[in-house]
C-alpha cells in the first residue's frame, strides 16, 4: 500500500513539473499616439515629453513599450513656470512614479536652479494617468502660466483592460485663478507622454499623448 501511494506521488510529480509554466500576463501600450484637447492656453510653442523616450531600464526588468505616464513635476524660478518633468510607471509593477531625467525647460529655468517643487504622481504600481486639467493665471494667452493642476488616475489590468480609478492627485499655487478644461486620453487608452504649451510665461497649457494597451503575447 506504501508503494503505491509513493508510486502515485511520484506520476504527480513527474504530470505536474512536465506541465508548461505560464509567465504572469503582463500589459503592454499598442498602436499610434492619439492627442487630447488642450487643457490651459496655447501661446504658441510646444514642448513633447513622452516617457518611452528614456533610457531602457538598467535592470532590464521592462521594456520599452510598457512604460506610462505615472506624475508630474512643476518647478518656478521668479514666479515663471519654466520646468516640467515627467514621472514614469511600469504596466509591469515593477517601477511607480519613477523618477526620471525627462524634462522641458524654459527662461529662466534653463540652465539655472529651480524651487518651489510640487508634485502630482500615483504610488499605485497599476494606476496610470488618463485626465489632466491645469489652473492658469488667467491672463492674455502670451503671458498666460499654469499655476495648478490635477491629474485623474486608471487601473490597468494585467491583460491590458483598464478599469475606472477614484483616485486624483492636485496641487495649487497662488495667483491660481482659473481651472481650464478638463481632458482626457479616449477611453480606451492611457497617458503615455504630454505636450506642453509656452509663452512668454513660461509653460501655459498640458494636453495628453496616449495610446492604447494590450496584453503581452
Amino acid at each position: 500500500m506504501k508503494q503505491r501511494h509513493c508510486a502515485q506521488v511520484i506520476m504527480a510529480i513527474l504530470i505536474f513539473g512536465l506541465a508548461p509554466i505560464h509567465a504572469r500576463a503582463e500589459a503592454i501600450v499598442i498602436g499610434t499616439v492619439s492627442k487630447s484637447p488642450l487643457s490651459g492656453s496655447a501661446p504658441g510653442g510646444t514642448s513633447t515629453l513622452d516617457v518611452k523616450t528614456l533610457a531602457p531600464d538598467a535592470f532590464a526588468t521592462t521594456s520599452a513599450n510598457q512604460w506610462a505616464l505615472g506624475g508630474l513635476v512643476f518647478y518656478e524660478r521668479s514666479d515663471e513656470a519654466c520646468y516640467i518633468g515627467t514621472l514614469r510607471t511600469s504596466l509591469n509593477g515593477r517601477h511607480t512614479a519613477e523618477s526620471t531625467s525627462n524634462k522641458a525647460t524654459r527662461p529662466p529655468c534653463t540652465g539655472k536652479n529651480v524651487h518651489d517643487k510640487q508634485t502630482i504622481k500615483f504610488d499605485k504600481a497599476d494606476h496610470v494617468v488618463q485626465a489632466i486639467q491645469v489652473c492658469t493665471t488667467d491672463k492674455k494667452k502670451q503671458d498666460d502660466k499654469i499655476k495648478g493642476a490635477e491629474i485623474w488616475a486608471v487601473r490597468v489590468g494585467q491583460d491590458g483592460t483598464l478599469f475606472d480609478a477614484s483616485l486624483s492627485d492636485k496641487f495649487r499655487r497662488p495667483n491660481c485663478k482659473r481651472w481650464r478644461e478638463k481632458v482626457s486620453c479616449p477611453s480606451d487608452q492611457i497617458a503615455i507622454g504630454v505636450e506642453a504649451t509656452w509663452g512668454d510665461g513660461g509653460f501655459a497649457g498640458l494636453r495628453l499623448r496616449c495610446k492604447a494597451v494590450a496584453p503581452m503575447e
